[in-house]
């Protein structure tokens, strides 16, 4: 019955999950690509071999292959808006034409590019930000290539243009709400499009403007939630980006039921069987399914084969967040007590300050300001230091906390601003690596001086932020992370004392948004991407293995490790559980 209502394979673009998914009539990731920066769109490149993704509001471009799972292509400066050749403001639905050309909605450029494989621009149509195509588009949304080379431009002004293939405007239809989103022209001639509104409405139109069909309703289970992107089925079906309920559905455009849906509905998580704001889908027909799932397969069989004789994990639930936190910052401290600091709850930035021993963990007291994607350390003076972070932007922030009282205050700013960076201690000093800038990805290893100055002793290859950083053997350690080319499966050693930076090891993939601690002898890079894999490092033989696979996926988490080897591992998208991970002799 599931492969009658969904009679292939859809590609969901999980926006604030960072990833990319592919879905199966029965529910069930059988491909994934995470560790991208709130892709807004994904759709397949011509022949199903590859995926290409807007990252709105990192104003970049991505193709990933499907095998293996890699950045093959990127245009833009990531979170660099402009309108100069090698930059785009808010791009919206890129496609792969046949002839390898991508085209683009640069939303906030109030125009439609387009590009050859070598990056530089074929053509641009519009430019001012009025209704008048092909001069001129009031932002435009949607671009969606059309089988005799033109374009079906969707305007949030509120206009639908159909283009030919010279950029000549054949006709334009003003639509019935002020928010339309990504319109699709149907094989009869009528337009499919949504109205990003609250509450949300898909409709079928005429060229006329006449509404032929509509779906939405003003609560209940078909009350619709921004809706961005809907796609008619092979089947006659209509599936939907019902967004901001965090769910895509598939409705029956007969009976208007919905009749399979993936997501919890009004409930946003990284989990299985979940979804936080879809925002772009597309359709793989069953034809082609099963080179899909040979994809995943042995995209994912790569991480087995090495698996050796090392010391495994043994796993166990310990205690929970008070509330399920994500991308917060964490220390141990020599008591066998925990401090957790700041994160993400339902989506906002906390100013909490957790504090205890795994298994009771409580509130004691509250940052100056709200913030995640911080770092955190424990200072000789038995304090714990907290750098960087923000709200809606990087923040220069250095606070201290007194772990006993739960007091906290700021005592300075760095030189500038940073976030989702990383820090560890060597020799009782402290180092900050890498991050972001709020306008370009850090390359810098800083060494935090007196009155929390800071001085650079060595630079990454690459900016990269969202890495594992832990100190082992005075040395600091940098696994994967997020760089302008895209997720790395790099794993660098720094010298503190020389400055030298030399690549030890290469993870089984690419691998962001995943701490990285030291215990036992060994390095340990916990979850990422929400995937389940614990995988171990030995510095001294540059062997990484898979130690354990962890009870449920994980990403954005905390970790932090014991002197007696254990792991405590805590929230993470969608999660307020604490683990700890103990390594078996």
């Amino acid at each position: 019955m599931r492969s009658r209502i969904l009679p292939g394979y859809l590609l969901v673009a999980d926006r604030n999950n960072d990833r990319v998914i592919l879905l199966s009539p029965g529910r069930r990731i059988v491909w994934r690509r995470g560790g991208l920066r709130e892709p807004d769109d994904a759709f397949f490149t011509p022949g199903y071999r590859g995926v290409i993704t807007n990252e709105e509001f990192d104003d970049t471009l991505a193709q990933i292959s499907l095998r293996p799972r890699r950045v093959v292509w990127m245009y833009g400066h990531a979170g660099i808006a402009g309108s100069a050749r090698g930059y785009l403001d808010a791009p919206d639905d890129a496609y792969r034409l046949p002839n390898g050309v991508t085209t683009v909605a640069d939303i906030r450029n109030c125009r439609i590019v387009e590009l050859r494989r070598d990056k530089s621009v074929l053509r641009t149509l519009g430019g001012s930000c009025v209704h008048d195509p092909p001069r001129g588009f009031a932002s435009p949304n949607g671009d969606t290539p059309l089988p005799d080379g033109g374009l079906l431009v969707t305007e949030i002004g509120g206009w639908i243009d159909r283009l030919d293939r010279s950029g000549r405007l054949r006709w334009s239809v003003r639509t019935p709400f002020a928010y339309p989103s990504d319109a699709q022209l149907l094989p009869n001639g009528n337009i499919l499009v949504c109205a990003f509104t609250t509450p949300g409405r898909v409709v079928e139109m005429t060229r006329s403007g006449r509404i032929v069909w509509s779906f939405g309703a003003s609560s209940g289970r078909n009350r619709l939630d921004r809706p961005s992107l809907a796609i008619r089925l092979p089947n006659g079906l209509v599936a939907v980006n019902d967004d901001w309920r965090h769910r895509v559905v598939v409705i029956d455009p007969r009976t208007k039921r919905i009749v399979w849906q993936y997501g919890h509905t009004d409930v946003a998580s990284a989990a299985p069987g979940y979804l936080d704001k879809p925002d772009g889908m597309d359709f793989l027909p069953a034809s082609t399914a099963l080179h899909a799932a040979f994809v995943s397969r042995r995209a994912g069989s790569h991480v087995t084969h090495t698996r050796t004789s090392v010391p495994a994990l043994t796993i166990a639930r310990v205690g929970s967040l008070p509330v399920a936190t994500s991308r917060l910052s964490a220390v141990a401290l020599p008591n066998g007590r925990v401090v957790a600091l700041g994160g993400l709850v339902r989506g906002t930035s906390s100013s909490q300050i957790i504090a205890g021993v795994p298994g009771n963990l409580r509130r004691i007291g509250s940052l100056p300001a709200p913030t995640h994607d911080a770092a955190a350390v424990a200072s000789k003076r038995g304090e714990v230091d907290l750098f960087g972070g923000g709200e809606s932007v990087s923040v220069p922030a250095v606070v201290q906390i007194d772990p006993a009282s739960g007091r906290s205050r700021r005592l300075t700013s760095l030189d500038e601003p940073l976030s989702d960076l990383g820090a560890a201690v060597v020799r009782g000093r402290e180092y900050l690596v890498g991050g972001f800038t709020g306008t370009r990805y850090a390359t810098a290893i800083l060494r935090v001086r007196a009155q929390e100055r800071t001085t650079v002793v060595a630079r990454l290859p690459a900016g990269a932020r969202y890495a594992g950083v832990a100190a082992f053997q005075n040395a600091i350690y940098v696994a994967g992370g997020v760089t302008e080319s895209g997720p790395s499966a790099a794993v660098y050693r720094i010298d503190v004392r020389t400055g030298a930076v030399s690549r030890i090891a290469t993870l089984p993939r690419p691998v962001s948004h995943a701490p990285l601690v030291a215990a036992d002898g060994a390095l340990w890079l916990v979850g990422g991407d929400g995937s389940r894999s614990v995988f171990r490092l030995d510095p001294s033989s540059r062997r990484i293995s898979l130690a354990a696979r962890l009870p449920q996926r994980l990403a954005n988490a905390a970790a932090v490790a014991f002197a007696d080897g254990r792991i405590i591992v805590l929230g993470g998208d969608g999660s307020d559980a604490v683990w700890a991970l103990t390594p078996t002799r």
